[in-house]
């Protein structure tokens, strides 16, 4: 199982993941689905701010800050976690969600740490880019190839910079989570590992259906 979760996705699973990903989220724009796959490929850089020293305030302050917000607000996603991309490399992990699993918060803030050991490579992200971007055309016809051409030349996109959600996405998604390594998460956590939903597939089974 564990080779299984580190082997390359087939065209098929991902394309399973994407569509899945565009059907659930109707409020996402081109960026949401940059960021969606960018995360999945190279993790959440955020994280590298805290070992450089940038970010002034702990991690494990700002997790245990944002359970108790989303507590005072009674928000809390269904979800333990979710895949994220298309590499298998990553997941989004929901911090309340996750805390009330009884699930220790160090433990997320030591996964974040050593998470982008994990990161993918500029090609792979590329070619699945492309993936994705053909997808939605067919998809979300009100997206047009002239919409993503325009988005690639605003972000440079061979730098391939990391964006935040946009404002529609987020209030849509409310939950505060963090991104981490798969394989690390689930040597972690066995309990939660659900291999169908990287590999729904066996044999010849149509996508849809």
């Amino acid at each position: 199982m564990q080779n299984e979760r580190e082997s390359t996705l087939s065209q098929k699973e991902k394309l399973f993941l994407i569509t899945k990903f565009i059907e659930d989220h109707p409020e996402a724009e081109i960026q949401d689905f940059y960021k969606w796959l960018y995360y999945g490929e190279f993790g959440m850089e955020e994280s590298t701010l805290i070992m450089t020293g940038k970010l002034s305030i702990p991690e494990l302050h700002l997790v245990l800050s944002e359970i108790k917000k989303e507590e005072e607000r009674n928000v809390e996603s269904e979800f333990v976690w979710e895949p994220v991309g298309l590499a298998a490399r990553y997941v989004k992990v929901y911090l309340t969600k996750y805390y009330h699993m009884d699930c220790p918060v160090k433990r997320i803030v030591n996964l974040l740490e050593r998470s982008p050991a994990f990161r993918g490579a500029r090609m792979s992200f590329k070619l699945d880019w492309n993936l994705l971007k053909e997808t939605v055309l067919e998809l979300r016809p009100e997206l047009t190839r002239r919409d993503f051409i325009n988005f690639e030349e605003r972000i440079n996109f061979h730098q391939l910079p990391a964006l935040p959600h946009t404002d529609g996405y987020a209030e849509k998604n409310p939950f505060s989570y963090r991104v981490v390594s798969q394989k690390l998460f689930f040597d972690y956590f066995p309990e939660f590992e659900d291999n169908a939903v990287f590999h729904p597939f066996s044999g010849n089974e149509s996508i849809i259906g």
